[in-house]
């Protein structure tokens, strides 16, 4: 009999130890009737000030816009002009003398930079007589800086923002955006649709409504994009709780989170490794918040003293960039070779392209690379509009 007891006592203390490791390992998430319920009893915003909300961010925004326009046009650092044609042919040159380039890549090297090896792998720099040194880039690495002081010939910028930020910096630097790998910015807010299984696609569109009452997890200082999206499409910012969050999805995964700020390209590949197919995302590019990414920019004393350099390297560029859409088996091939600061599996690099490919080509019909003033003026004023950039007239 005391045997009996004594297993039962030591059954019971080894299940509550299994329990209590289990929630340490997975913190469950709430259930859906529970968060429903706490979603009811939050105060609610009423049609008519969520209209009047977004009304009034539109009529502000178009008054920045206008000034934007008139006073700090996207012209006076952007340029099309020294990109190929679409339909451009390829041929090499004859080489009297070859150029000794250093480009500044917007990551360490992964697949991210595919255009770029590429046009060094299939000889495409070597065909119009450059010799280029692909320079990493990473955490604490500014290649616009780099750029403005001369450490770097061309820097490939991650986030288009950038250029017209430090272009009308209290200490400015005078460059010029000549071509952009992505027309549309890859950031996004992910997270998973509870309501598909995991190991199955999920169809759902989030809204800016369905952050309502959720947790997201963002770097620091980006808080401004949930003022975008609660003043335009008028939510309540106070009842959407923002969180420090990383690179990583597992905040997520774990339940501690329900969404992360993330590229579409990068991310999501890494949820489906770990067999989170049900993901989700929230594209700011498709609510207003756009910008290119991966843009090349000059110096503007380089465009104006050697702009067939500048050409000539967009040629090369551009090539591998179609390289990367008509070939990406090929490409996943090389990038994996280049990609020496990560360990990267072609079938990653595949994921990737897939992930990017309606990002690379754009839906502005404008050919790939080039860019347009009118996206580029509404950053702008997006930017200002939300205190990311000083421009005292037009604020």
């Amino acid at each position: 009999m005391y045997r009996a007891k004594l297993s039962l006592w030591l059954l019971a203390v080894l299940t509550l130890i299994l329990s209590a490791c289990g929630a340490a390992q997975a913190p469950a998430a709430p259930s859906v009737e529970a968060e429903k319920s706490s979603e009811a009893d939050m105060p609610k915003v009423s049609e008519e000030a969520a209209a009047d909300m977004a009304a009034g961010s539109e009529a502000e925004f178009q008054r920045i816009l206008a000034c934007v326009e008139e006073n700090f046009p996207a012209e006076n650092y952007f340029t099309n002009d020294l990109l190929p044609t679409s339909d451009a042919g390829w041929e090499g040159m004859d080489c009297e003398s070859v150029d000794q380039i250093k480009v500044g890549m917007p990551w360490v090297l992964n697949d991210e930079e595919a255009p770029w090896y590429n046009a060094q792998e299939l000889g495409f720099f070597a065909d119009v007589c450059l010799e280029v040194e692909l320079v990493a880039g990473g955490p604490g690495i500014d290649h616009l800086q780099t750029l403005a002081g001369g450490a770097v010939d061309i820097a490939v910028v991650a986030d288009s923002s950038r250029v017209p930020a430090i272009v009308y910096s209290p200490t400015p630097a005078d460059v010029v955006a000549v071509g952009a790998f992505l027309k549309h910015s890859p950031y996004s807010w992910l997270g998973l649709d509870p309501d598909t299984p995991r190991d199955q696609r999920s169809n759902k569109k989030l809204t800016p409504q369905d952050f309502i009452g959720k947790r997201v997890g963002l770097p620091d200082n980006n808080d401004y994009l949930l003022a975008f999206i609660a003043n335009k499409y008028g939510i309540p910012a106070d009842q959407v709780e923002l969180m420090g969050a990383g690179s990583t999805p597992d905040p997520v995964l774990v339940g501690a989170m329900d969404y992360i700020g993330a590229w579409i390209v990068n991310q999501p590949r890494l949820m489906e490794e770990k067999g989170f197919m049900n993901w989700v995302a929230f594209q700011f590019s498709d609510w207003g918040w756009d910008s290119y990414a991966d843009v090349s920019v000059v110096r503007r004393e380089t465009l104006e003293t050697n702009p067939d350099l500048v050409r000539r390297y967009l040629a090369a560029m551009f090539q591998g960039l179609k390289q990367l859409i008509e070939n990406p088996e090929g490409s996943a091939d090389i990038a994996v070779q280049y990609s020496v600061d990560v360990q990267l599996t072609k079938e990653q690099a595949l994921r990737r392209f897939q992930l990017q490919e309606a990002l690379v080509i754009g839906n502005d019909d404008l050919p790939m690379a080039y860019m347009s003033a009118e996206r580029w003026n509404v950053q702008v004023a997006s930017m200002v509009q939300y205190d990311q950039l000083e421009l005292e007239m037009c604020e």
